[in-house]
């Protein structure tokens, strides 16, 4: 469940800002990229561990993961600035 929220999070927050166009797209993708390379190193530093001392989630997952997200982001603002120029016309 919080999976889906942070997903529809991610996209519903730029489609927002991209239709209202309260900010600009290049910061706001700046800001995006931002983002997930945080999100990324936080999740990569505090991977889980097993009895062994290997790690249980590889670092490709979660750097799929946090890509995913980021494509969800890039995604609603692409949508949003859409709705905006054709609400215009």
């Amino acid at each position: 469940m919080a999976g889906y929220l942070i997903s529809m999070l991610a996209f519903a927050v730029p489609l927002v800002f991209g239709a209202t166009g309260l900010a600009r797209p290049r910061i706001f993708v700046a800001l995006g990229a931002v983002l997930a390379c945080t999100w990324a190193f936080a999740l990569v530093a505090g991977r889980a561990q097993d009895g062994q001392g290997r790690h249980l989630v590889p670092i490709w997952f979660l750097t799929g993961l946090v890509a995913l997200l980021y494509g969800l982001w890039c995604g609603g603002l692409w949508l949003g600035t859409r709705l905006r120029k054709a609400r215009a016309h």
